[in-house]
C-alpha cells in the first residue's frame, strides 16, 4: 500500500508539471490590457484570456501569486487547488491550478465554461480566485484541513458559501450573480450545490449563493460577518 500510495503521489506531481500540448500552446503571459498587474506570475489560456484578465483585476491582492489556469476534460466544470509539489510552501509562495473543464457529463455539458455568458464566466472565475485567496492564507495543516474537509457535506456547504463571500467583497458581485442565475436555468435546479450532487435528489441548501442572498450581501460588501 505504501508503494501504491507513492506511485499515486508522484503521479500527481508529475500531473502539475506537465501540460498537455494543447495547454502548453495556448499559454500565454499578458502585460498589456492590465500593467499593474504582474502577469509573469500567470499562465493563461488565449481562449479565455478576456474573461480571466477582467476578473484578475479585482483581484490585487494576487498580484504576486503565481495562478496557471488549464483547460483540460474534468468532470467538475471549474476547480481550484495548489500544486501537490509546493503544498509546503507558505501560502503566498505557492502555485495554484485552476482547471477549467472543457468535456464532461450530458448534464452538467450547459453549465461548461465555454457555454456561460460572458458575465457568468468573469463570475466564476472569481470564485475560483476567491479560493486562492483563502487558500494562500492557510498553513499546510490549514489546507490538509479543507481536504479532509471535502468528504463532509456540512463544511463544504460553508466552505463555498464563504467563497462566494470573498468574491462579493471583491467587487464582483454582479458577475457572481449572473453566474449563479446562468447555472439555476440552465440545469432547472433552485439551489447549486455543486457537480458532485448533481445526480442526486435535489436537497434545500446553500452551498453557493442564490441569486437573492447575492443582491442583499452585495449592499453589505459581502461581510463575512453577516454569512452564517
Amino acid at each position: 500500500m505504501k508503494h501504491l500510495a507513492f506511485a499515486a503521489f508522484m503521479l500527481l506531481i508529475w500531473s502539475d508539471s506537465h501540460a498537455s500540448e494543447t495547454d502548453a500552446d495556448s499559454l500565454i503571459k499578458s502585460t498589456v490590457q492590465y500593467p499593474h498587474y504582474n502577469f509573469n506570475k500567470k499562465r493563461i489560456p488565449v481562449a479565455y484570456e478576456q474573461p480571466i484578465l477582467s476578473a484578475l483585476s479585482y483581484f490585487s491582492d494576487l498580484d504576486q501569486v503565481k495562478i496557471r489556469f488549464r483547460v483540460r476534460r474534468a468532470y467538475t466544470p471549474l476547480s481550484t487547488r495548489p500544486s501537490w509539489t509546493n503544498v509546503l510552501r507558505r501560502g503566498d509562495r505557492r502555485l495554484y491550478i485552476v482547471t477549467i473543464s472543457d468535456s464532461s457529463i450530458n448534464k452538467l455539458s450547459p453549465i461548461l465554461f465555454k457555454r456561460l455568458p460572458y458575465e457568468a464566466q468573469v463570475g466564476v472565475i472569481g470564485h475560483e480566485l476567491s479560493h486562492v485567496v483563502d487558500f494562500k492564507h492557510r498553513s499546510f495543516f490549514g489546507m490538509m484541513r479543507v481536504a479532509l474537509g471535502n468528504s463532509s457535506s456540512r463544511y463544504l456547504d460553508k466552505f463555498e458559501y464563504k467563497t462566494d463571500g470573498i468574491c462579493i467583497q471583491h467587487g464582483l458581485g454582479d458577475n457572481l450573480l449572473a453566474w449563479s442565475i446562468a447555472v439555476r436555468q440552465q440545469l432547472q435546479v433552485d439551489c447549486w450545490r455543486g457537480a458532485n450532487n448533481v445526480n442526486r435528489k435535489p436537497v434545500p441548501k446553500e452551498r453557493y449563493m442564490n441569486p437573492s442572498t447575492i443582491l442583499t450581501l452585495q449592499g453589505s460588501n459581502g461581510r463575512l460577518d453577516e454569512i452564517p
